[in-house]
Order: C-alpha cells, then structure tokens, then sequence
C-alpha cells in the first residue's frame, strides 16, 4: 500500500547536536540544487527510472534529546499523526541515551522504525540484542553517514512503516468481519434454541392434553354415571346394591382425579425450572434425607448399597436435589419389578475435575438404545400408559443443569442402568449468606 503522490512522510530526528539536524534537512527536506545533485546520483545507482523519492516528501522533527523524542512520539500518537521513522543518536548526555528513548518510544509507537546513529561503539551488537530485543523496527546507522544511505533508509523504512499499518488495517478489518459473522451466529443459534423451545413447548403441550384427556374422560364418564343413577335409585334393596355401584365409580372417579392433579404438579414443577440456587448443600445430607422419604418405595428384599466418600459441598438448592434424587431411586424401584436379588447401589464421590458424582445404579431391566437419547425429553415415558406422566427426568435435567451440573444415563437392557449427577463444588464467590452458613455449621 503506497502512499499517495506528494504524501507527507512524518520522520523524527533525535540528536543532541543541532548541526546534525541541519544535515538530515539537507539530505531529507526537498529544496535546493544538492538535493538535485543527490537525485542524480541515486538515478546512476539505481537505473534510470525515476526513484521513489520524486513522489514522496518528508515531513521532519527534530529533538535535542531523549525525553523529548519520547514526548513528541507520544504527542503525534495522540494527534493521529505518528512518526514512521525516528534517527536517534545513541549518545546523548546528560539525559537518556538513545537505547532507552527508542524503548520508551516503542511503547508508544510500537511499528516505529528506528535507526540508530553513532560515532562510537557504545554497544555491542549483543548488548543491543540483549537491551532491545532482535527486532526488525532496527537499524544501525554509523557516522559520518553516507547521504544517499540515509535517503534510501528513509524510503525504505516509511514504505514499510506504510505496509505494516496497511497490515495492521487488514487485520482489524478481517476481526472485524469474524466478530460480525461471529455474532450472526451466535443470533442463528439463539433463533434455533428459540425454535427449539417453541418444538418442545408443542410437543409438551400435545402430551399434556393426551395426558389429561385419558383420566377427564373416565372421570366425566363415572360421574355422569352417578348422577343417571342417583336419578334411578329404586327400592330399598336395590337401592343398596345401586349405591356400591356408585361407590366404585366415584372412587374411580377420585383416581383419575388424583392422576389429574400429579400431572398439573409436575408441569407446575417444569414450569419452575428457572429458579436459582439457594443455598450451600451437603450432598451425603441430601441423600440420607432421600432415602428415609423413598422408604416406603424400598421393598424389604431389596439390597441397597452405599458407597459415600467425603466430599465438598456444592452450590445449590437442597430441596430440588432432593427431588432429583427421589426420582431416580423411585424409577430404580419401578426397573427392579420382577427381579430375584434387586439391588439398588447409591455412590458419591469427588471426580479428579473436581466435580461431585452422585450415581444412582440398578440391576433392573435396563433402557433400550434408541430410548437413551430421548430419556431427558418432556413427556417421554418407557413406562405403561397410566403409570407416568414423563416430565420426571426432565425435571430432573432441568434442576441438575441450571445448578450448573450434568446428568447422564449409562444402561444395558437385561443389566441395569446408571444415573450420573454431576455437580459443581461450592465457590469462593458464594453469596454472603451461603458463606455464612457454610462457617456456621464449620465446614
């Protein structure tokens, strides 16, 4: 990318020396016959054509030391003018010399090209190396310099003082180009998830009106019954017979009744998922607490197995883990139906992630394959029509990952299952009244 006809280059010159300054003016500046002499001689150097330098001016500054130099890089950076390239002499006492200045200066300008000028052997080129770094923003220029060398640097380093910012531009344009398209993404994504939701919200409500529909009619079924034979009630004797008929409907009646109610819990309870987490839990403590509510569901011959090791607590909701695991050691019970040693192991431990696992395992009757992936979906249900209503697991998944956890399903039909509950340790960023707790009960 070069510079358009009569661009203005900016160059700085730092030397503690004004005679200097006015050399570099003579050499840089277009005026006057010697300039034309030294366009002569660049052209018996470099061919015929006309070199780069009928199309491009400098513009120049000049300091008489370090601290200044700095100050007026700092200065144009500021303005939006930087230097593209900077002559510093090395020595310039009292103040800084012109190793430190061209490190100071590269902190504000850092594709500032740097030529440095001695007399001497200040440094080593080891010692610059070991000051400045092997860069390849420097050159070293040696006095008394040549005048068409330095003309040729000052060419050379603002053309590529020019290609850099043209690559720097490319650069920003292309990050540019990957955040838009970045962000676009992200808004697909979010229209899919959005979508998605919307998919699941039609499948959960055609469930749940399947669900509801099946015990409302033969509750409306009984009931109109009821009432037909409330209107037909003959004599005494058959009256009585007519009133346990009666019964029987209406106790059926109140089953479908109560099935009605389970589902509109359940979905209430899928509805709540959004909750936050409240306090620090004790996982062991959760357990144990499930267990004694499950113990009607634990038949006496079954074996149930535990295996808890010592683990950090975790930053949640007690009672929805409570429910989480209540409803996986339920759904072990209902896989055990039929079998001959049932065994329900119940595991806690602490993952070399740093994560808790709880694992519920049974020796049931397993899950088919293709059911595994669909375990988390609303309404999705291996039980018998009647049995279940399907959100259990979802519910399940719902709580787990908003606590920042996972939950996945491993089984084998004819073996058994395993339900993995993963979930974070509690943070040192906790709200205050978690950390309260935490001290409180002196963990």
């Amino acid at each position: 990318m070069s510079p358009p006809t009569g661009e203005c280059r900016r160059i700085l010159v730092v030397d503690d020396n004004s005679a200097i300054h006015q050399d570099f003016r003579k050499i840089l500046a277009r005026s006057g016959q010697g300039v034309e002499e030294l366009d002569a001689m660049e052209s018996m150097l470099f061919g015929d054509a006309p070199p780069r330098s009928s199309s491009t001016r400098f513009e120049l500054d000049f300091a008489l030391g370090g601290e200044e130099g700095v100050r007026l890089v700092r200065d144009a950076v500021r303005e939006g003018r930087p230097y593209a390239v900077a002559f510093v002499d090395i020595r310039m006492p009292p103040g800084m010399d012109g190793v430190e200045a061209t490190l100071h200066m590269w902190r504000e300008e850092a594709d500032l090209q740097v030529v440095l000028c001695s007399a001497h052997s200040d440094y080593s080129w080891d010692e610059l190396s070991r000051k400045l770094g092997t860069s390849e923003r420097l050159l070293i220029l040696r006095k008394p310099f040549d005048s068409i060398e330095v003309r040729q640097m000052a060419h050379s380093l603002c053309e590529k003082w020019e290609l850099l910012r043209a690559s720097h531009q490319r650069m920003e344009d292309l990050e540019r180009m990957v955040e838009e398209r970045t962000r676009a993404l992200a808004e697909a994504n979010a229209r899919l998830v959005h979508a998605q939701k919307l998919e699941a919200l039609g499948r959960m409500s055609a469930g749940l009106a399947h669900e509801v529909n099946n015990p409302l009619s033969y509750i409306l079924s009984n009931l109109r019954h009821v009432v037909k034979g409330l209107e037909k009630l003959p004599c005494a004797e058959e009256g009585l017979r007519a009133r346990d008929e009666l019964r029987d409907a209406c106790r059926d009646a109140v089953t479908g009744a109560e099935r009605i109610e389970r589902i509109v819990q359940d979905v209430r309870i899928f509805a709540r998922m959004d909750e936050p987490p409240k306090e620090v839990v004790d996982v062991r403590h959760v357990m144990e607490l499930t267990i004694s509510m499950a113990a009607r569901a634990l038949r006496p011959e079954l074996r149930l197995v535990r295996e808890f090791q010592e683990v950090p607590r975790v930053w949640g909701s007690e009672h929805g883990l409570g429910q989480v695991f209540l409803n996986l050691i339920v759904n072990a019970t209902h896989a055990l139906a039929g079998r001959e040693e049932p065994m329900i192991r119940l595991g806690i431990q602490r993952r070399e992630d740093g994560m808790v696992e709880v694992q519920v395992q049974d020796n049931g009757s397993g899950i088919r394959a293709e059911h595994l992936s669909r375990l988390f979906e609303p309404f999705f249900t291996t039980k018998p029509v009647g049995t279940g209503t399907g959100l259990g697991l979802s519910i399940c998944h719902g709580i787990v990952t908003r606590l920042g956890g996972d939950i996945a399903v491993e089984s084998t039909p004819g073996q058994g299952t395993t339900f993995r509950v993963l979930l974070p340790t509690a943070s040192e960023q906790a709200p205050e009244s978690a950390m309260l707790e935490r001290r409180r009960s002196g963990s």
